[in-house]
């Protein structure tokens, strides 16, 4: 299967950069990836609105919402055309869709003049082109919902979230010195506290030894200031005691409702404006330790809330091997994980890993799951009943 792009414009004009405002050329792709013989020109589309949606193998939020995007093209029918873009080639989606279910709406695969019109670092990336050509958004997957779709149709105007990434951007740069100091606008303290950046979207956190000149730090980007504290006072980026939400109280029920991930999409970017951070601090030193005193200090000091460890009585879940417990029962070779609301099966699992999963689901969010098993092993745990009383008190 071979892709064939044919531009009706020169080469300059589609490989400029586009942005919001411009008009999109005419551009016309001949067999599409999941429609053999077939060709589609986009202005065939020019009176519908349509829906650049940028995608590559690896990324399996994009793969998780083509239904959500199927659903949408369903919903709209001839309003709108939705059009999956992805730059991996047809040899590479053949072994994909061995996988995974392939999606009806049309693949654009092994593309390089949309991406280079639409440069992005991560994905899901989406254009909306009004009906005519013109670009209204370059966003994300989480604007992409029937609300703002039906809105955009009705033409009420609206103010989604505008994705503003650069290509080049230095992920080993130091904050202050990348891009020139192009990230110094999103400054707010100095060890150095940041905002959000939109210049990658990226989540990062690391911790730096430099043994040669004896110094040690953070850098996070784009964070949640929720994580970043869980980190600082767990002393660990990985393995923090607090890194599940049942070891972690609130004073105040409007403190949990603002540090908390929201639940409705609608929400999502006023918390990623307010909670989502960077980070960046360089010391003399090489004890983990002091270095992880240091950032809780920061955080404390840079950002909004204070924080403090305590030991208390809390109801927990503890996890027990009965007396006549015998593990040649759970000797399997097949792995297996498996949750609904009723049920929670893991099969050739070590304990650690059934507790760690226990512990993110939201029916323990206010009570931990503790492990007195004392083993080591891998062994199966099927829950039925636990779960039905849970739910029920």
């Amino acid at each position: 299967m071979v892709l064939y792009l044919i531009p009706l414009v020169s080469f300059s004009q589609y490989n400029k950069r586009l942005n919001i405002g411009d008009t999109l050329p005419s551009l016309s792709f001949t067999h599409i990836f999941n429609r053999p013989g077939s060709s589609i020109s986009l202005c065939d589309f020019n009176d519908k609105l349509i829906i650049l949606d940028f995608w590559n193998r690896w990324c399996h939020a994009c793969i998780s919402a083509f239904p959500k995007m199927e659903s949408l093209q369903k919903k709209f029918g001839d309003k709108i055309q939705i059009l999956l873009v992805t730059s991996d080639t047809d040899e590479s989606l053949v072994k994909l869709f061995k996988k995974v279910k392939l999606p009806k709406l049309p693949i654009i695969s092994n593309d390089s003049i949309l991406n280079s019109m639409f440069p992005h670092v991560t994905v899901p990336h989406h254009i909306w082109i009004k009906p005519g050509g013109s670009i209204q958004f370059i966003t994300d997957d989480i604007s992409t919902v029937e609300e703002n779709v039906s809105r955009v149709l009705d033409g009420i105007d609206l103010n989604l979230h505008s994705k503003n990434e650069v290509i080049d951007f230095q992920a080993d740069s130091a904050l202050l010195k990348e891009g020139n100091g192009r990230l110094q606008k999103y400054i707010t303290g100095y060890s150095i506290g940041m905002t959000k950046i939109e210049e990658n979207e990226s989540t990062i956190w690391s911790m730096f030894k430099d043994t040669a000149n004896k110094t040690i730090g953070f850098k996070f980007v784009n964070t949640p200031l929720i994580d970043l504290y869980k980190m600082a006072f767990g002393y660990s980026l990985v393995n923090s005691e607090f890194k599940y939400d049942n070891r972690v109280m609130f004073n105040l029920p409007c403190i949990s409702k603002y540090l908390c991930r929201p639940t409705e999409l609608d929400d999502m970017n006023n918390w990623a404006e307010n909670n989502l951070v960077c980070y960046e601090s360089k010391w003399n030193g090489s004890s983990d330790s002091l270095a992880y005193q240091y950032l809780q200090n920061d955080v404390m000091k840079f950002f909004t809330f204070s924080v403090k460890v305590e030991v208390k009585e809390v109801s927990c879940y503890i996890l027990k091997t009965k007396n006549k417990f015998d593990s040649s029962r759970f000797v399997t070779n097949e792995k297996v994980f498996e949750y609904t609301d009723k049920s929670f099966i893991l099969k050739n699992m070590p304990v650690s890993t059934i507790i760690e999963s226990l512990n993110e689901l939201a029916i323990f969010k206010n009570s931990p799951v503790i492990d007195e098993t004392n083993y080591s092993s891998n062994i199966n745990v099927k829950l039925y009943k636990l779960f039905l009383q849970i739910l029920l008190n």
